[in-house]
């Protein structure tokens, strides 16, 4: 039986009150009130406030959306492709909403160089789960910072190049693995990759993401490095 991810939406609005102390409208101020008004700001203020990162991205899309929800009451939108763990409640403040698979955004929210979909990198994403939204925002940004790049399956891999390879995002439900080559430039963030894992990737240095705010410059700075711009 497949998700019916209009009645879940339905269902995470409806608790918000008596989980969080603020119900979707109160929501909807908030974050018009945050002072943010880009959307991974948006996300990651959401994520301070005790949201996990995909019900974060899900708040921010309502908000986005006019504060109308994102599947309603059509229970055949395309869902997500991970299935959801129930959550957790708890009466001490916002609740540690288990991670969900954040909604693909429409096709006219990608850039264009955001990477096409396509079956193979769609299968590696999948290896992700949990982290998924994560792999998704990282691609997006990469896309964003290196206009013209490519995104092909090989192997485990999602390779970047532009056309020469320059990275490779090998996806894990409990972290992401980022290998390039940024030289002194990531000494500070970069861990050798050998020594993460000895057969990932031909690339020297390997980036470990498991969390949004990681994707900050810092990070694209490196990946323009990366990619000699």
């Amino acid at each position: 039986m497949s998700t019916d991810y209009a009645e879940m939406e339905r269902d995470f609005v409806a608790s918000l009150k008596e989980d969080t102390g603020r119900d979707l409208a109160a929501w909807m101020i908030a974050i018009r009130g945050c002072g943010h008004s880009d959307r991974n700001a948006i996300i990651d203020w959401l994520r301070h406030q005790g949201f996990q990162f995909s019900w974060a991205s899900w708040l921010e899309r309502i908000h986005h959306n006019g504060g109308r929800l994102i599947y309603g009451g059509d229970p055949g939108s395309v869902p997500p492709p991970a299935r959801p763990r129930p959550p957790e409640a708890t009466r001490h403040g916002p609740r540690p909403f288990e991670i969900v698979q954040r909604p693909s955004p429409p096709p006219r929210e990608l850039k264009p160089s955001a990477p096409p979909p396509r079956s193979g990198i769609e299968r590696l994403l999948a290896d992700a789960k949990g982290l998924r939204p994560l792999a998704d925002l990282v691609l997006r940004e990469i896309g964003r910072a290196i206009p013209g790049a490519e995104f092909n399956a090989q192997g485990s891999f999602i390779v970047i190049g532009k056309p020469q390879p320059f990275a490779a995002l090998l996806p894990s439900p409990k972290a992401l693995r980022l290998y390039a080559s940024f030289g002194a430039a990531g000494i500070h963030r970069a861990k050798p990759a050998d020594a993460v894992n000895k057969s990932a990737s031909t690339f020297p240095d390997v980036l470990l993401l498991d969390d949004a705010r990681s994707i900050d410059e810092d990070f694209l700075r490196l990946i323009r490095i990366a990619a000699r711009l």
